[in-house]
């Protein structure tokens, strides 16, 4: 049989070409400019409606003022692996405060969230024996980093399937230390919150070893924005934590917290550290300062919560259906993929911008349209978002049944 072109199925993907013949494309916008919460696209002012920015950090005069002083006496990067050139001072005492602030012996910094994952994650599950369970919604760089890992995985869709498959694996009753649970804490897309306590409850139970992602739930959830965890009160059951930068913390790049020995294991043996190059100083500072931030001025929570309970009950007062979420992300359901891609399109027309949620992230023709609130934004972003979104609503009402 003749060696097929390997770039015959690259030159056959015509998706986004389709998409984009329909002026429907909604991915890859250029932003000109950014203030948190309003954004400049196509010459045009745009609520942001779209955005991780939790906290509305990125903006924050000391934040800022932290970046561009470490910018001035670091210079723009590390050039090199932390392991070898790239270590500063600084991503040392960023460490040193994350342990503190989770609770945990110590922390180890990645250059992003993915690599943090994806590096630790196929570190622990490659240790000889290893059994790793990964809930089935869990985020890429999870499932990436569960694939990588040469121990045994398997998947779980919810916590009673945790609990079967714990309990059927296991008839002798020796427990599973060797095993390693994986799971977000905070669901990216729907905002939908992991039973944590529960979970905690399985790990006493049947003495596996729980690492959990809070990278939505981190700045957000809990005293100080300590987590979801710590919203729980679970937080001495988390064995290793994982949060990233780029949402409460304004910045980029990620880290795990836990135990000193499973860090200084990870900080020798993590392919993702050993082989990238260090967090950029400016980066490393602007977590560090959001960090202080979170501690210091409470007030920011309370603007938080206060927008997101207006933002939600204006979207139940439109009819949408936000899927149970209390969190800052607030997902609108609207069913078929072309519904969301008219959606968003005609949102960013009327000036505010949000994203689709669409298959495979989503089931098939149940997509959602996500968006998410942040205490920079004013009550006139939210009630110009609110005007919009309600003749968004009427207009495909018309069309598909709107949950």
């Amino acid at each position: 049989m003749a060696n097929r072109d390997l770039f015959d199925v690259c030159k056959k993907y015509k998706d986004p070409e389709l998409v984009k013949s329909f002026n429907l494309y909604p991915f890859f916008k250029s932003l000109s400019a950014s203030d948190g919460p309003v954004v400049e696209y196509d010459g045009r002012e745009i609520v942001m409606l779209g955005s991780n920015n939790y906290l509305g950090l990125t903006h924050h005069p000391r934040v800022m003022k932290a970046a561009h002083d470490a910018l001035e006496r670091f210079g723009t990067g590390c050039t090199g692996s932390r392991f070898l050139n790239g270590n500063l001072s600084l991503h040392e005492q960023l460490e040193q405060e994350l342990a503190e602030f989770t609770g945990k012996d110590d922390a180890l910094v990645f250059s992003s969230g993915f690599l943090a994952n994806s590096g630790a994650l196929s570190c622990l599950g490659s240790i000889k024996g290893a059994v790793v369970f990964s809930e089935a919604e869990n985020h890429g760089s999870i499932i990436d980093g569960v694939r990588l890992a040469k121990g045994e995985t398997r998947v779980f869709d919810d916590l009673d399937h945790l609990e079967q498959l714990m309990s059927d694996g296991d008839p002798d009753g020796e427990g599973w230390a060797h095993a390693l649970v994986v799971s977000d804490a905070v669901f990216s897309m729907t905002g939908r919150v992991m039973d944590v306590k529960r979970l905690a409850e399985l790990r006493r139970r049947f003495g596996f070893k729980l690492y959990l992602d809070d990278a939505h739930g981190l700045g957000v959830l809990g005293p100080q924005g300590r987590g979801t965890a710590a919203h729980y009160g679970v937080m001495d059951d988390i064995d290793v934590l994982f949060g990233t930068f780029s949402k409460s913390f304004a910045s980029l790049g990620g880290f795990v917290a836990g135990d000193k020995d499973v860090i200084n294991y990870l900080r020798h043996h993590a392919r993702t550290v050993i082989f990238s190059a260090g967090l950029p100083p400016a980066s490393v500072a602007a977590a560090l300062e959001s960090l202080r931030v979170m501690q210091e001025e409470p007030e920011i929570f309370e603007r938080l919560w206060d927008n997101v309970e207006y933002f939600r009950n204006g979207l139940h007062d439109i009819g949408f259906d936000t899927m149970g979420s209390w969190t800052p992300i607030l997902p609108l359901y609207v069913g078929p993929e072309s519904i969301a891609f008219r959606f968003v399109k005609d949102a960013l027309d009327m000036g505010v911008f949000a994203t689709p949620v669409i298959y495979p992230a989503q089931p098939y023709q149940q997509a959602l349209i996500r968006t998410s609130v942040t205490p920079s934004l004013t009550r006139d972003h939210l009630d110009k978002a609110l005007d919009v979104l309600r003749v968004l609503h009427r207009q495909l009402s018309r069309h598909t049944k709107l949950k």
